[in-house]
């Protein structure tokens, strides 16, 4: 049963909640957000947490303001996020400043924020990595200058710039420009420049390599972003092409083969003590001659 505040936040915007939302106007239709009436159900803080997520989607701050200021404890509402092999319905996370994100309301941000609402979220890196996703990026520079991290959430390494290299490297440019790491890894060893190029996301990886992204990182499997710049790819916009042929112009090195040596060829060369390894994590050299020990059991596979 909803409380006297949710029924009155339903109240003041028509016959339902979801009435007066801002419905992630400034997000493509495609994009999945926070859904309200899943978040009510799951959102922690008891009836107290349905009510401030009620109030943070219908974009009543009067109401927002009274509960953070008589509980402050309730800065921390969220979804718990689903943890494998359990999966949480579609639109069924985030947390408070998540919530604001979507929809697309720089007053609640602000507000929130003011109220002692962590820039990161209750959930690390959940409102910035829905922020850099929208056609505009008000709110995510909102979210930096208020001192979120462009490199959250710990756990996952760069899903906010995972998220930002899909979308525009304009929200890559902005990552960056607040102190994103451009060689950072995730847990397997693989960079975000590398995900960038897996992607066809070149004009991100542009941006990448500009700001001191290294196309020849070592990565899982002797992968290197590099192989994937110089291979002829027929990619989705001319604008990533065009991108691809400025970065060929730029990307070769004195010091190491072109075109790029395969996969195969690196592992071997890694194994051989002839590929330089000094910024590459001792398990994943290790991982990688395993690999090329497999490679000389079998050399024809």
């Amino acid at each position: 049963m909803r409380s006297w505040i949710t029924v009155l936040v339903a109240a003041t915007c028509g016959l339902s909640i979801a009435a007066c939302a801002n419905s992630g106007a400034c997000y493509d239709r495609t994009r999945m957000l926070p859904d309200e009436r899943q978040i009510l159900t799951a959102i922690t803080h008891g009836q107290a947490g349905r009510d401030l997520a009620a109030a943070v989607f219908a974009g009543d701050q009067a109401v927002v303001r009274q509960m953070l200021t008589s509980d402050p404890q309730l800065r921390t509402a969220h979804v718990p996020p689903a943890t494998y092999p359990d999966f949480a319905p579609d639109g069924q996370f985030g947390d408070l400043l998540t919530f604001a994100v979507a929809q697309c309301d720089t007053g609640m941000v602000d507000l929130l924020l003011q109220l002692g609402v962590p820039a990161d979220g209750a959930i690390p890196g959940s409102p910035l990595t829905l922020a850099v996703q929208a056609r505009d990026l008000t709110i995510a520079r909102q979210l930096l200058a208020a001192g979120a991290h462009p490199d959250q959430p710990p756990g996952d390494p760069f899903r906010t710039m995972y998220s930002a290299t899909l979308k525009s490297p304009e929200a890559v440019e902005l990552l960056l420009a607040h102190g994103a790491d451009p060689d950072r890894r995730d847990s397997t060893g693989t960079s975000i420049l590398q995900t960038a190029v897996d992607g066809d996301a070149m004009r991100s990886a542009e941006v990448l390599i500009r700001h001191g992204g290294d196309p020849w990182l070592l990565g899982p499997d002797g992968v290197l972003p590099v192989q994937g710049i110089a291979e002829p790819l027929i990619l989705s916009t001319e604008a990533d092409e065009a991108a691809r042929q400025r970065l060929l112009r730029q990307v070769g090195r004195a010091d190491r083969p072109w075109p790029p040596p395969s996969p195969r060829d690196v592992r071997r060369a890694v194994a051989e003590d002839r590929w330089p390894i000094s910024d590459t994590p001792a398990a994943l050299v290790a991982d990688i001659k395993a690999h090329a020990a497999q490679d000389r059991a079998n050399p024809s596979g």
